[in-house]
This record gives structure tokens, sequence and C-alpha cells, in this order.
């Protein structure tokens, strides 16, 4: 049985109000056991009577208001008691609507979450497959562009090589056609050599037959004459041979002027090239001709647009002006010499076309 602590003070109080009692009553009886009546002293002795009856009394009243004291506190503590059942009871039962409300709404929430989070996969996975798609056609266009752009190279390559070729076949079929005029110079140089030698016979028989105190005279003037001739005919040679050596220089240094022109054609197109943006209104066969003014150092001073056809938007024409300004100077083109550089580059044409980029 559990303690009530409610009676504990209760019965404190009444044992503590009987060892009293007890102590006086026990205190009387021994006093009065012992007193002894030798002398008669007078004195005055101040006692107080106590009622034992209504110390008891006093004493059941205690226990007794004790007692429902504790019977009142038993049944306010049974009532609280009922009260706290019925209280968590009641509380129990709001704490399991609640759960079970909570529980709802985070299946609720649950649910939602997991249609979120499937729209969202969903959502993802569509920009997932967006993108792999995009990269791929990125990487097709690259291909493409890279094939093109070496398609392109390979045309250039082809068309300097057919340029050379064509030099080169150029400068040989004039050497053979100054060789060929040389040979016929000289084959008819020695007609007339033989017709003058002939002439020279005939003359020196005829002067011998006409005088042969004139043979030695004649003989000797025949001598110097041919000596002159002689000496007018390699004259003639050395005159071809300087004139043949000096047209060879000539095609050499063309052919060298044309190697470098070409070259430095080539390193013009390929660094605007390099610095050009694309825009993206661009399209193929959009042209723009642009007249670039150079300095002997390669530094750009002006740029004008000489001719751009009517499919030629303004946003490509300020994007190939701005990719020769972005180059600002051609450095090599100060290598050039000066005459060559004023001749082809003081004010260079430059025709752009965006679908191979070529001059």
């Amino acid at each position: 049985m559990k303690l009530d602590h409610s009676y504990i003070l209760p019965s404190l109080m009444a044992l503590m109000v009987h060892i009293v009692v007890a102590f006086i009553f026990m205190s009387e009886w021994q006093s009065q056991s012992k007193r002894t009546p030798p002398v008669q002293i007078k004195q005055r002795v101040e006692a107080t009577l106590i009622d034992l009856d209504s110390l008891l009394a006093q004493q059941k009243q205690v226990v007794s208001a004790a007692d429902k004291k504790a019977a009142d506190k038993k049944a306010a503590d049974k009532k609280k008691a009922a009260k706290k059942a019925a209280d968590k009871k009641a509380a129990d039962k709001k704490k399991a609507a609640k759960k079970a409300a909570d529980k709802k709404a985070a299946d609720k929430k649950k649910a939602v979450k997991k249609a979120a989070d499937k729209k969202a996969a969903d959502k993802k996975k569509a920009a997932d497959k967006k993108a792999a798609d995009k990269k791929a056609a990125d990487k097709k266009k690259a291909a493409k562009k890279a094939a093109d752009k070496k398609v392109a190279d390979k045309k250039v390559a082809d068309k300097k090589a057919a340029d050379k070729k064509a030099t080169d076949k150029k400068v040989a079929d004039k050497k053979a056609a100054d060789k060929k005029a040389a040979n016929k110079k000289k084959a008819a140089k020695k007609a007339a050599d033989k017709k003058v030698a002939d002439k020279k016979v005939a003359d020196k028989k005829a002067a011998d037959k006409k005088a042969a105190d004139k043979k030695a005279a004649d003989k000797k003037a025949a001598e110097q004459k041919v000596a002159q001739e002689l000496a007018e005919v390699e004259q003639a040679l050395n005159d071809l041979l300087d004139d043949e050596d000096a047209q060879m220089q000539a095609l050499e240094q063309e052919a060298t002027n044309s190697q470098a022109v070409a070259s430095a054609v080539n390193y013009i197109r390929n660094e605007i090239i390099q610095r050009w943006v694309r825009p993206a209104n661009a399209r193929t066969g959009m042209v723009v001709e642009l007249v670039i003014h150079l300095v002997p150092t390669g530094e750009v001073v002006d740029i004008e647009i000489r001719y751009q056809d009517d499919s030629a938007t303004d946003a490509f024409v300020a994007s190939a002006v701005k990719a020769v300004r972005k180059v600002g100077r051609f450095d090599k083109l100060s290598q050039l010499k000066a005459g060559l550089f004023d001749a082809n580059f003081r004010e260079f044409n430059f025709l752009f076309k965006p679908e191979d980029l070529r001059l």
C-alpha cells in the first residue's frame, strides 16, 4: 500500500501531545509519592490544573480534524487523480488525433513531394536529354566546321601549288623561248659569219688575181677586218648572254615577289579569320569588301567599306571591321621591301565571305 504523506504531520502532532501528557502525569505522580511533611513550610505554589478529559478531547478533535483533513485530502487527491486521468485520456486522445492528422499531413506532404520529385526528375531527364542532344549537335557542327576548314585549307594549298606550278612553268617557258631565240640568233650569226667568210675568200681570190703586190696588204687588211668582226661577234654574244642573265634574274625576282605577296596575303587573311566572331545572323553568300589602309610597319590606320551585297547585314559587316581592328598591326608586313609593300599593301582590298573566309 502506498504511504500517504498527508497523515505524517497529524500523526506526529498527536504522538507529541500524548508524550507531553504522559510526561506531566508521571511527574505529578512521582512528586506526590516522594513528598514528606516533616516540616510545614508555608509557601505559595502556583500551579495550573490540567483537565485531562479536555486535553484528550482536544487531542481527539485534533486527530479527528487530521483524519478529516487526510480524508479530504485523499478525496481531493482521488478527484485530482481522476481529473488527471481524464485530462491524460483527453490529452492522449488529442495527441492521437494530432498524431493521426500529422501522419495524414505528412503522408500528403510526402505524396506531394514524391510527385514534385518525379516531376523534377522528369524535367531534369528532359533537360539532360536536351543538353545531350545539343552537345551532340554542337559536336557534329564542330566536326563539320573542322571538315569544311580542312577542305578550304586544302583548296588554298592546291591553289597555291597550282599558282607555283604555273609560275614555274611560265619561267621555264620563258627560259626555253629565250634559249630558242638565242640559238636562232646564234645560227643566224653563224650563217652571217660563214657568208662573210665566203665573201672574204672570194675577195681574197679576186685580190690575188688582181694584184700580187697587194696580196700582203690585202691579207693584212683582211686579217684586221676578220679580227674586228670576230670582236664584234664576241661582243654581240656577250651582250646577248648579259640580256639573258638579266631576264632570268628579273623572272626569278618576279617569282620571289609573287611568293612573298601570296605569303603576306595568306598571313593577313589568317590573322583576320582568327579574330573574327561570327554573328548569329551571318549566312552563306554574304559578301563585304574592305579597303585596309596600312603603313610599312603593318599598322592599320583606316578601314573603308568598298562594297557589300544586299544580303550582308550590318552585324556581319561590323564583325568583319571589328576583326581587322582586333588585329591592329600585321607585324610580318614590316619585313617586306618598300616597293613591294607600296605596290600591294599600302591599300589592301580584302574580300570577306562567311562560307569559306577566303580572300
